[in-house]
Order: C-alpha cells, then structure tokens, then sequence
C-alpha cells in the first residue's frame, strides 16, 4: 500500500461532551481551541499577541473566544463543531521551496475545505483554521524527526445549503464523506507538487498518479489573504517551529 500523501482527520464534538452530561461538550470545545491557539507543544505557553493572532479566520472568528461563541450559536443539537487535520506528508513538503510551505498548507487547506463543502452541495462554510509545525518522532521509516506543517480547521455544526437554508452538516463514514475528504485533499496536493516540484515527487509515490483534471481545475490556488500572510510571516520569524504533542483525542496524526 502506498504511503498516504496527505491526511485528512476529523472529529466533532458534541454538546453532551464524550460522557454524555450538559455541559461536558461546551467544557471540551473551549479547552481545545484554547490548546489549538495557545500552545505549540505541551509545555510551553504562547502568549496572543495584539495583530498577531494565530487564526486565519473565514467567518468564525479570530480568537478562541469568539470563535466558541460562533460555534455555540451555529451548532446542531448533535454538533456543536467540527474539527479537522490536513496534513501534507513531510517528505514531500520538503520537496516544495521552504519559503512557500506554510504559504500553501494554509491556502491548500482552504481549498480543500470549500472543494469538500462545494461537492456536498452546501454554500461556503463559516470556519477558522490554525497552522502547526510539528516534528515528528524517529520511525525506522522515518530515522531523522521531519517538520510537519499541519492545519487544525474548527467548523459549526451547521451550515447554508445553496437555497439559503441552515441545516445541520454531518461527516458520515458509511455514506462515503471520509472518502470524499481523502480523495479531494490527495487531488489538490497532487496538481500543486506537480505545479511547484514537477514529476519527480512521483519517484517517491510511485502507484499515485497525477489527478486527471480539466485545464481549468489546474489553475493556480487563489492567493492568500495578504494579512494572513504577513501575520504567518511575522509568527514564525518570531517564534522557532517547536514539537507539538498533540494529545487531543482523534488528532494524533503522527
């Protein structure tokens, strides 16, 4: 089987929390976004620094708070969020210029996210995402640690169908969704390393094929927001990739 060449994750959380209850689930939604915005490993505390917030926000918020808020307001009686992983593999990241990494992992997220909902038939989604760079541990595949740039993505649990309705939104393994996700996140990192590296990177994946696409899906990824940008930019000039132990249930994607 061939190594993935991207991963996508999801979990959500539910109102009840794990342990059913009527709290439990609003308790667990603010600890993890507060983990998400505050921390790059398990020891150290990052503090949010006036315009230098860490999210990338497309309508749900800039900061934890506000975006706990969103979600509690657009949640379903099932779902109060989504929450998802994108994450290119490391050793074809590092085929891609260092300088344009965090770049693309940030607008590849956004594409898959509005590819996905645009299959599903819904309209854009309200969402905030969070870029992470995490060093991976020594595998016998893998002897020297690689950084692998990911994205956490919170979504509601509810979203707008193209007739204006809000309906609740729900990812269903056994209807194909997972798949769908997989098969859209595989899609769009393959036309961008074929795009920004060329054919070589298949020498690495060898039974992954370039995606058949009509010319017009082979457009450039539209730009990222300039100040997004510069705010990435100025976080990771000020402050080193460190190792993230993620420790949340259903995002260990080491």
């Amino acid at each position: 089987m061939s190594k993935a060449i991207i991963i996508p994750d999801l979990a959500y959380t539910s109102p009840k929390g794990r342990r059913g209850g009527n709290s439990n689930g609003y308790k667990e939604m603010i600890a993890r976004i507060k983990y998400l915005q505050y921390r790059n490993d398990a020891d150290g505390h990052i503090p949010q620094e006036k315009e230098l917030e860490r999210w990338v926000d497309h309508g749900l918020g800039r900061n934890y708070r506000d975006i706990f808020n969103r979600c509690v307001a657009l949640g379903s009686g099932s779902v109060l969020a989504w929450t998802w992983v994108i994450s290119p593999s490391p050793d074809l990241l590092a085929l891609v210029p260092q300088a344009e990494r965090a770049a693309l992992v940030v607008a590849l997220t956004e594409d898959i996210v509005d590819s996905y909902y645009e299959v599903r038939g819904m309209e854009q989604p309200e969402y905030s995402l969070v870029l992470h760079d995490r060093v991976t541990n020594e595998t016998k595949d893998t002897p020297a640690p690689e950084h692998q740039l990911h994205t956490h993505v919170v979504l509601p649990g509810t979203v707008s169908t193209v007739a204006g309705e809000r309906v609740a939104f729900y990812n269903r393994s056994n209807k194909g969704h997972v798949q769908l996700l997989q098969d859209i996140a595989t899609e769009r990192f393959a036309v961008e390393l074929d795009r920004r590296v060329g054919p070589e990177w298949h020498a690495l994946r060898i039974e992954v094929e370039s995606p058949a696409l009509p010319e017009p899906e082979l457009a450039a990824l539209p730009p990222v927001d300039p100040q997004a940008l510069s705010e990435l930019d100025r976080w990771f000039s000020m402050r080193p990739a460190q190792r993230e132990r993620d420790r949340e249930r259903g995002f260990d994607i080491s």
